[in-house]
């Protein structure tokens, strides 16, 4: 007999998009899949699958909902190749998950010289790389790499997590938790996409403003939480959901929610709360700025985005059936 617990309609509470989901959807999808059959049989049907599950296509198609195609083919490439470094450090050790950083980002820093690698990883994430250097052009490389650089430390970081938590029976905390996971999480790396398709410069155009500050930092989080929520199920069935903020809450005895459903609705508070945020500092845009503006319209549209995805994608499997959709359970 399945176990069963309750999420929030993140979606109620969210602000509206500026478009619903991109018009490119399907030829995205077919155009996608097509390279990967055309690129991939020397990876091996193992890698080419991960190229196509979890409906990536679908991914961007709702955080960009006005990119052009080149731009989409960019997100679902970097996503991809995010994922794959993810997957390859989850049980590594710290020696080897810090080898494998260092490699990904070799290829994304010349992707054409990783093409001739003869390490099938460097190879792989090369041919992904290679997609994104027509959408990051040298106004936002520097961006991009840093948010790339960061996002592999993080996988580094969560190693060594993991195998001290192992080896000294070390629980994480909330406090602990959420500094690495706002580098793990894919939301820097994405919102250097957001800039980019709107052409503004971080440097030049984002000066050190707290409410652009605050701003970015609040959609970092709101991805954390949803998704930490969203995807318990599939971790559950992988790690064990080690990294998750709903087993984080379980074990932080200066939280301590005493079941899942407890910290389920803990976490949704906190993700009200930071939504709540967003909305106030969005509300205190210059109006003589619209740049900026749009620049937080287009967050919009990534972190709904992101839900949207993770509500409808294979990959999560959050529902197993219209019903459960309806009602809001989940079963695990």
């Amino acid at each position: 007999m399945s176990r069963t617990y309750r999420i929030p309609n993140f979606l109620a509470r969210c602000p509206r998009k500026t478009y619903p989901i991109n018009v490119n959807l399907v030829t995205l999808e077919e155009e996608h899949n097509r390279w990967v059959d055309s690129l991939f049989p020397s990876f091996g049907d193992e890698e080419r699958a991960g190229c196509k599950r979890g409906q990536i296509p679908l991914f961007a198609s709702c955080c960009y909902p006005t990119a052009d195609l080149e731009t989409l083919h960019a997100v679902v490439s970097h996503m991809i190749a995010l994922i794959f470094l993810d997957h390859a450090n989850d049980t590594a050790t710290v020696e080897e998950a810090e080898e494998t950083a260092t490699l990904f980002i070799s290829a994304f820093d010349n992707p054409s010289a990783g093409l001739e690698s003869p390490n099938r990883f460097v190879r792989l994430i090369s041919s992904l790389a290679s997609r994104t250097t027509a959408v990051i052009g040298e106004a936002h490389k520097a961006d991009c790499r840093q948010a790339n650089i960061a996002f592999a430390k993080a996988t580094v970081q969560e190693a060594v997590d993991r195998l001290t938590t192992e080896a000294d029976k070390v629980k994480l905390t909330l406090d602990t938790y959420i500094p690495t996971r706002r580098s793990s999480v894919a939301a820097p790396v994405f919102l250097v996409y957001v800039r980019a398709i709107s052409g503004l410069n971080a440097i030049t155009e984002l000066p050190d403003d707290p409410i652009m500050k605050a701003l970015e930092l609040a959609v970092i989080d709101i991805f954390i939480i949803s998704n930490d929520i969203l995807s318990y199920k599939k971790e559950l069935k992988g790690d064990g959901a080690a990294h998750n903020i709903l087993t984080i809450l379980m074990q932080d005895p200066s939280i301590a929610c005493s079941d899942l459903q407890k910290a389920v609705d803990y976490a949704a508070d906190l993700f009200h709360q930071t939504l709540d945020r967003f909305t106030e500092y969005r509300s205190k845009l210059d109006g003589d700025k619209p740049q900026l503006r749009a620049y937080a319209d287009d967050m919009v549209d990534l972190f709904v985005g992101v839900i949207e995805w993770q509500l409808a994608s294979t990959r999560y499997n959050v529902f197993e059936s219209d019903e459960d959709r309806a009602n809001g359970i989940v079963r695990i």
